[in-house]
């Protein structure tokens, strides 16, 4: 082997190491916050997330999790719990903010996909999904979670979710707002149970699922062609297989061999 292939797989290797730490985004730090005192923080790995989330983890396991930081902060005679956890990918991050956001108000919109009311403010962000909660419920707490969410969001640079993987005509944002993104049992079952008997155990894909008016539509994106023509048999026996329709008024249509498109009437 001569000196200058030696040196080419060194300057190879080392770029493919640069390469994928650049890939992993940081956890955004916290210590920048002039109106808050961090007074604990604790971080959590995928073996140490049961210790935090007792019977819980499973779900963030489910969706594709990395890695847990909650801190503690003290601002304003209150106390604030800030967790940031950095899933997977967007739509890991963007499925645990789907099926935990419950009774949404208004206020100002700071992101895209995002979640207010009096005692908590959760959002999501490239592979961050964020859950700020306080003790009170006062305006001054709502406020600061405001700037704690706004402080976060100015450190990650990693676009919002999209759902336009899934639908290639876009979701508008009004649909958005009741959107639920699944990995598998434990997601159908937290954010849209009465899909249980159709999507069962299945997993390995990611599904978007929307309601249209007295339609509720699912958009599945399996990891294998094998997968996906597994799920149709065993859901659809019998039909044809571009345009399927079942006993229970699903109709299921192949957009690509592993992506389809299910819609319950």
């Amino acid at each position: 082997m001569s000196l200058k292939t030696v040196k080419l797989y060194v300057v190879i290797f080392s770029m493919t190491l640069q390469g994928f730490s650049q890939g992993e985004s940081s956890i955004p730090s916290l210590s920048g916050l002039t109106d808050c005192d961090i007074k604990v923080t604790r971080t959590f790995s995928e073996s140490s997330l049961y210790g935090y989330i007792n019977g819980g983890a499973e779900l963030y396991l489910e969706y594709g999790f990395d890695t847990l930081v909650v801190s503690e902060l003290h601002g304003g005679g209150s106390d604030i719990s800030v967790e940031i956890y950095r899933m997977k990918d967007d739509e890991a991050a963007f499925g645990i903010f789907s099926v935990s956001r419950f009774r949404c108000n208004g206020g100002p919109k700071l992101t895209d996909h995002m979640c207010r009311s009096a005692y908590q403010l959760q959002f999501c962000k490239g592979p961050f999904y964020v859950s700020i909660i306080n003790d009170t419920g006062n305006e001054a707490d709502i406020r600061l979670s405001n700037e704690i969410t706004m402080y976060l969001l100015e450190r990650i640079a990693d676009p919002p979710f999209s759902p336009d993987k899934f639908f290639a005509a876009g979701v508008n944002e009004e649909a958005m707002k009741s959107a639920v993104l699944v990995r598998g049992p434990l997601g159908v079952f937290n954010g849209i149970p009465t899909l249980s008997d159709i999507l069962g155990e299945e997993t390995g894909y990611s599904a978007l699922i929307v309601r249209e008016e007295s339609k509720t539509i699912a958009s599945m994106r399996f990891v294998s062609d094998t997968l996906a023509a597994g799920f149709v048999q065993s859901n659809v026996r019998g039909m044809p297989a571009d345009s399927m329709v079942t006993s229970s008024k699903s109709n299921v249509s192949f957009i690509s061999p592993q992506h389809i498109m299910l819609t319950i009437e």
